[in-house]
């Protein structure tokens, strides 16, 4: 075997003697196994860092065994941009810290126009195969170019035609390492895993909801709305049928709170939640909110209309929100009016456990609103 050198200097040339230390423990570590199992689940969202990490039970079960969310400086993450590096270092620490994070292999979730999540139908054949003729065909899928993109696919099964269901999954290669270079410079965590918010949230819906959404023929909505975008997902017979990507968030009701009433960012943020003895909401805040999320409301119902038009008899049982956008007020019953059936906030807490020496019971409505997206990726498993 080759020896790795583990030489390493500084701007003025001269060895730096930690970061040495640090390569040479790395090294052993993974040559000899000795990371501990875990997988830290870090979602980077445009607000907030939550990181998680869960405990295996039994080989089917999970315990959420840490949590934490550490806001982020507005501006500190523009769409798929990092513009205050060393914000979002400090954020990470914090909330690895915070939570008393033990592991040190990471798994983190990227999303935007730069990251593509599609189920696509290709040719029968064995996973080397598809994965030669998907490097082929990827480009009419992509809006950039696979050559710069890392691709990945997971097989659904075989679909009517003869053919086979995947789901194609895709990051350009300078936005991963951008964020694993950043999650690495915390010197505590080594990111073995990225993956897809889509995907880390379909992971998490499926082993939560597994025996409820099993019903064949039948679809449910899942919704996550979060600070700057939100997934709109339809789940049928057991596989992801319809997803997509809808530029609405939190953030931009703030944002339109700020430019009508000429507050400043935090104000605005206060506005948007702060109800009255009755737990109602100003009129004019509820006039802004109403107008934002009618555009929102107006992409979901084309959405399932688009779907339905190329699938016969399906019936919609039932949506879940998830989200730090899900509390917005009125938002689940416009939902409900809107799609005519119930909805609900996703409580992952129906099946996942927690440990309630660490967990607070008062902490679970905010990770099963905020934290969905890191519970999925802390799911993800590292094998050597």
């Amino acid at each position: 075997m080759k020896r790795k050198a583990f030489i390493i200097k500084d701007a003025n040339g001269n060895i730096d003697y930690k970061k040495l230390m640090k390569s040479a423990s790395d090294f052993i570590k993974d040559t000899f196994n000795l990371r501990p199992k875990t997988i830290v689940g870090i979602d980077i969202g445009t607000s907030a860092v939550k990181v998680a990490e869960l405990t295996k039970i039994n080989n089917s079960e999970y315990k959420l065994a840490r949590f934490a969310s550490v806001s982020l400086p507005e501006g500190t993450i523009m769409e798929d941009e990092i513009v205050k590096e060393d914000d979002l270092i400090h954020a990470i620490k914090v909330a690895c810290i915070n939570a008393k994070i033990t592991g040190e292999l990471a798994c983190i979730g990227l999303s935007g126009i730069n990251t593509t999540v599609k189920k696509i139908q290709m040719g029968v054949g064995s996973d080397d195969e598809i994965e030669d003729q998907l490097f082929w065909e990827a480009e009419q899928y992509l809006n950039f170019s696979p050559e710069d993109a890392s691709l990945g696919f997971h097989k659904l099964g075989m679909n009517e035609g003869g053919g086979i269901d995947i789901i194609l999954a895709a990051a350009k290669n300078d936005l991963i390492e951008r964020f694993k270079d950043v999650v690495e410079k915390t010197d505590h965590l080594k990111v073995k895993i990225v993956d897809l918010n889509p995907l880390a949230l379909l992971n998490i819906f499926e082993y939560v909801l597994e025996e409820v959404i099993a019903e064949p023929d039948t679809a449910w909505l899942y919704i996550d709305i979060g600070s700057q975008k939100s997934t709109f997902m339809i789940y049928r017979n057991k596989s992801m049928v319809f997803l997509k990507e809808i530029m609405f968030g939190g953030m931009m009701i703030t944002e339109e709170i700020q430019r009508r009433l000429a507050v400043n960012y935090i104000q605005a943020e206060d506005l948007k939640i702060q109800v009255d003895a009755n737990g109602n909401l100003p009129e004019n805040i509820v006039e802004i909110t109403s107008e934002m999320m009618e555009a929102f409301f107006s992409e979901i119902k084309k959405s399932i209309d688009f779907y339905l038009k190329t699938t016969s008899d399906v019936t919609f049982a039932r949506c879940y929100v998830t989200g730090g956008s899900a509390i917005l007020s009125g938002l689940i019953s416009n939902l409900e009016a809107l799609l005519d059936i119930e909805v609900e906030i996703f409580n992952p807490f129906t099946r996942l456990q927690y440990d309630d020496r660490k967990i607070e019971e008062s902490e679970l409505g905010h990770i099963s609103t905020t934290g969905v997206v890191a519970l999925g990726l802390a799911m993800r498993e590292w094998k050597k």
